[in-house]
């Protein structure tokens, strides 16, 4: 059996930031990102946590309050072996606002242990720096300091972000598919009325791949290789022989311009994925990877390989 690398706080480059006793479990971390000194930090009382509710409000637009994390329930996550994770930046001169939050419950299912990594947001003028794989990495080595194996998540497929963040950065993998999870009035102005499909990720936080990629030692598929990989087709029949052992499904560029510019196309996607996932999971494909678009004016793609 490998040697798995060490998952720590420390080894991922979290500096351990503020008083405590020698030999405590830290409670806060600063680490530097894209030139920006970052908080992360524990979040436990009322009062830590209520920041985390506006946050919601403005990362998840139109959000109502019934859909909401409030205070009130999130003080109960560390009775459930988990966390939620703030990140803030100071500002020169001015108090450190929260730019990001992760909530994972913990949990067992089939006797395995695992956090539900129910929420991550970062505030929109914070996004596209890191911040989100960040509060992800932290989240994996407090969750394998508590004895947890695994994190799973749902994402929307219709989110290029999302895919390079989960499949490309963090070698998570997605196998089942679940259609409007949350109802057409979840956050109407972030999803634009559409049905709330998701993917159930799963990221094996025991995997020697994951630890790799946490540490920054595995590199990205190179663009070579993507261009060889065939586009699957949902309506095509293949006996099992017959399986491809990767595939692609491309997903748009920019879901949130679409939305705006053009909310019939960006149905059309929705529908269009749908029926691509749905199928390449009947046919016994996971997504496993992400490549950026090839060229100008082409879309990203998720990476399929065979279960």
């Amino acid at each position: 059996m490998p040697v798995l690398p060490t998952i720590t706080p420390d080894a991922l480059g979290f500096v351990p930031d503020g008083p405590g006793a020698p030999g405590a479990e830290p409670g806060a971390w600063r680490k530097e990102i894209g030139g920006r000194t970052v908080r992360f930090r524990r979040l436990r009382t009322l009062a830590e946590l209520e920041p985390v509710e506006d946050l919601q409000r403005a990362v998840f637009a139109g959000i109502a309050d019934r859909d909401l994390w409030a205070a009130g329930m999130l003080v109960t996550v560390p009775d459930t072996g988990g966390e939620v994770l703030g990140a803030s930046v100071p500002e020169p001169g001015g108090e450190a606002e929260l730019a990001g939050f992760a909530i994972g419950w913990g949990g067992f299912v089939s006797g395995r242990p695992r956090i539900l990594s129910d929420m991550l947001g970062v505030r929109p003028g914070f996004r596209g720096g890191g911040l989100g794989a960040e509060l992800k990495k932290l989240q994996a080595a407090l969750a394998l300091a508590a004895g947890f194996t695994e994190m799973v998540w749902t994402v929307d497929p219709l989110r290029a972000a999302n895919a390079r963040l989960n499949f490309g950065k963090l070698g998570a993998s997605a196998g089942s598919y679940v259609i409007d999870r949350y109802g057409t009035g979840f956050a109407p102005d972030l999803y634009g009325g559409l049905p709330t499909d998701r993917l159930h990720v799963r990221w094996p936080l025991t995997d020697t791949g994951v630890h790799r990629r946490l540490l920054g030692d595995n590199p990205p598929r190179m663009a070579i290789d993507i261009e060889a990989i065939p586009l699957f087709d949902p309506r095509g029949s293949q006996s099992r022989e017959q399986r491809l052992p990767l595939v692609r499904v491309p997903l748009p560029a920019d879901i949130d311009r679409l939305l705006l510019s053009d909310p019939a196309a960006a149905l059309r996607w929705r529908l269009a994925l749908r029926e691509s996932l749905i199928a390449a999971f009947a046919q016994g494909y996971v997504i496993t990877g992400f490549a950026p678009p090839l060229a100008p004016a082409t879309d990203p793609t998720f990476v399929l390989s065979l279960a």
